[in-house]
């Protein structure tokens, strides 16, 4: 009998769909982010396996004022003034704070995608949009056309009103009808989907963000209102909103933060990972934001989930092919960064949020260092070896920060890592980490094809950090490197191994003290699962 031929790999890199542009001056390309599902959410039980909790977007719109079944051809349909409450059409605080100052001659507030707010006399913000009369009016972010009140300015000053109902003028009001099919029609007959608003294009929601609702919602569960103190357990740091007096989490910073957090009184301090129990089993008792509304100043609970679901959850929508290991240590350790502490502040919630909305709106982070894994890992001593040689060590992996490195899953790659361990090349062992980084949203230089001192030159969107790292392939617990693998790294020679683009780019950084070293590959070790490393290396040690 004749032997079977051998299973052939196939190149992953080989589809022309998967090759960088070589006409982009950028020399990359960045993998696009995946927003967070709107359909749930990635948790992560406590023992560490990823589950996904069904969160059903429910579409929500205003009912329309009047539904007609079927009606005779010779119906009258007279107009009618619709009265709709301007309570439905309010942005959370912690959203309105965010947005430009009101231009002083139009009084309106104005973002980059067209979008307009107005300020109201009573301290809330509003969206809005012309109607089909050039009226100024309220509108939700689901909607093309605005369906709430009038707006009109109040003389001088930048606040604006609902315009009384006395001072509507003729033929202002509009009908809103909807049609049902009688029992009799076709019901194998598909509706037409109604237009829904892109998420993309909703510019003031975040991650922690419930969808914009297109159809009412039932009242939704408000656990704050049973978080009342009685006078006797009252602080000066407690807070009064409504009716009740609250417990806040402390500020962690100075002067206070502009958002505060109430609690649950029976919860202790929450360190990460209380906070993740309770996201994980129980999210609706996670602390809520507070705010003080002008010109009163008297405090207001948002309703608004500060987070939608664990806290790895968002590293891996943003860094999907971590390990399960590496997501939660990287999201323990953003907590601890963000709060300065291993227990939570009212600062550090908001500034774990504010870092996810710059992760799902590629913006520019105030603080780098929370919003990308590769500037949270703590720097790997080397030991020394025989001559000159280094040894890097791979012990295992601690479950508390400091991070000391982040290990990928070839699972969640494994056509690519078929193909990478088959081959012995350093071309094709720079080919393989440039995808993996731009799968996991980096921008890359374009490899050279040195054979010899495999080196790749990376970015991010959102910081100016530059990443320079070289690439090895480690077996066992040890990594030797030999001296002469410094030749990668030498001023003279480093065109040759990472291109005379990257070169710039790494001169730059290092001027602009934004160089970081790494170091990254494959790690196989018998007996343990197979992944892909990445180590953060001092200057002197390379």
């Amino acid at each position: 009998m004749g032997m079977k031929p051998p299973k052939k790999v196939t190149n992953p890199d080989r589809p022309k769909t998967d090759q960088p542009d070589r006409n982009n001056p950028a020399e990359g390309s960045t993998h696009p982010q995946t927003p967070l599902p709107s359909t749930g959410m990635t948790g992560l039980h406590p023992d560490g396996r990823l589950i996904t909790p069904e969160h059903p977007l429910t579409p929500g719109s205003q009912a329309p004022a009047i539904e007609i079944f079927d009606l005779p051809g010779d119906t009258l349909i007279s107009r009618t003034t619709t009265g709709l409450s301007l309570t439905n059409y309010y942005l959370a605080p912690r959203l309105a704070e965010r947005l430009p100052a009101a231009d002083p001659a139009t009084a309106l507030r104005s973002i980059a995608s067209g979008r307009q707010y107005v300020d109201l006399e009573n301290g809330w913000t509003v969206l809005v949009g012309l109607d089909a009369q050039g009226h100024l009016r309220a509108r939700q972010t689901s909607e093309l056309a605005p369906s709430g009140p009038r707006l009109e300015r109040v003389a001088g000053t930048l606040e604006w009103r609902p315009v009384q109902p006395d001072s509507h003028a003729t033929g202002d009001s509009e009908l809103i009808i909807s049609r049902r099919p009688l029992p009799d029609e076709d019901e194998a007959t598909p509706a037409k989907r109604p237009r829904r608003t892109d998420e993309s294009e909703i510019d003031e929601t975040s991650p922690t963000d419930p969808p914009a609702p297109l159809v009412p919602q039932p009242p939704r569960a408000e656990p704050w209102k049973n978080w009342g103190i009685s006078p006797q357990h009252m602080s000066p740091e407690d807070i009064t909103a409504g009716d009740l007096r609250y417990r806040v989490l402390p500020h962690g910073s100075v002067p206070a933060p502009l958002v505060v957090y109430v609690k649950n009184p029976a919860h202790p301090d929450y360190d990460f990972d209380s906070l993740q129990g309770i996201l994980i089993h129980d999210i609706e008792q996670q602390p809520r934001g507070a705010i003080q509304i002008p010109p009163t100043q008297r405090w207001e609970v948002d309703p608004t989930l500060p987070f939608r679901g664990p806290l790895p959850t968002y590293v891996a929508t943003y860094f999907p092919e971590l390990t399960t290991a590496s997501l939660v240590n990287v999201a323990r350790q953003q907590f601890y960064l963000a709060n300065g502490s291993d227990k939570a502040t009212s600062a550090g919630l908001t500034t774990l949020r504010q870092t996810f909305n710059d992760w799902k709106t590629s913006n520019i982070s105030p603080r780098p260092g929370l919003a990308d894994p590769l500037l949270m890992l703590a720097v790997t001593q080397m030991t020394p070896g025989l001559k000159a040689n280094r040894i890097l060590e791979f012990p295992a992996l601690p479950d508390r920060s400091p991070l000391h490195r982040l290990e990928f899953d070839p699972e969640k790659f494994t056509d690519a890592w078929q193909y990478f361990i088959s081959t012995q090349s350093a071309v094709d062992l720079k080919r393989f980490m440039a995808r993996l980084l731009i799968r996991n949203g980096y921008t890359v230089f374009k490899p050279t094809d040195a054979t010899t001192f495999p080196a790749l030159v990376f970015k991010r969107t959102g910081h100016d950090f530059v990443f320079y790292m070289t690439l090895h392939r480690a077996h066992g617990r040890r990594l030797h490197i030999p001296e002469s693998s410094n030749q990668a790294l030498l001023e003279h020679r480093m065109s040759d191994f990472i291109g005379q683009r990257a070169v710039r780019a790494v001169q730059d950084a290092r001027t602009a003290n934004k160089l970081i070293w790494l170091r990254g590959g494959s790690h196989i070790v018998s007996g343990s699962p197979s992944s892909v490393f990445i180590v953060r290396m001092d200057n002197l040690e390379i």
